[in-house]
């Protein structure tokens, strides 16, 4: 079965971590020099969620990272891609919270080092919330994983619509993450 170029670099991170070695917590070889990242704190804008996202996964901070999201957060998958993550025998058309911070503390862990590069500029009321409240930003995504002391790696590239809302404090998260890269 084809999958979406984002779903599939998460596919193969999660094989690779279920093929490595065993990993030893007291020689961790992540990469030595990341990037301190300027988190905007608080997120006052939909595009500075965007942006905390790209910094979370690049220093691999699954705090700030699921900080990025609402408590609702549905990601959306292509056709191809559903299937039952949840195991109880439906087939998801997306996961929510808890699955998207399951998988990305294992890739996380599991990875030297990562690049996710969020492109695009444009944002638009979103019809589909009936509250007129969130926003739509379409961005272009370039992801690289990278393995095995940095020497082996992965990429995937497409698009994804994300639409953000602000909650009553003024901060802005991701409610839903649209995969609309083509396969």
């Amino acid at each position: 079965m084809r999958r979406s170029k984002f779903a599939t670099a998460v596919v193969i991170t999660l094989f690779i971590l279920s093929i490595s070695a065993c990993w030893n917590p007291f020689d961790p070889k992540k990469n030595p020099d990341p990037v301190p990242a300027q988190y905007h704190i608080p997120a006052d804008s939909a595009w500075k969620v965007l942006e905390n996202l790209e910094y979370s996964y690049s220093s691999m901070d699954i705090d700030r990272y699921i900080a990025c999201f609402r408590s609702d957060f549905e990601f959306h998958l292509l056709e191809i891609d559903w299937a039952d993550y949840t195991g109880n025998g439906t087939i998801d058309e997306y996961w929510g919270l808890a699955l998207e911070e399951e998988f990305h503390i294992l890739m996380f862990n599991a990875v030297w080092s990562i690049d996710l590069t969020l492109s695009g500029d444009s944002e638009f009321p979103w019809s589909g919330d009936p509250t007129g409240m969130a926003l739509a930003l379409p961005r272009t995504f370039d992801l690289k994983v990278y393995t095995n002391g940095g020497v082996d790696g992965h990429c995937a590239s497409g698009s994804a619509l994300f639409i953000c809302r602000e909650d009553d404090d003024g901060e802005w998260y991701i409610w839903q993450w649209w995969d609309q890269s083509s396969t």
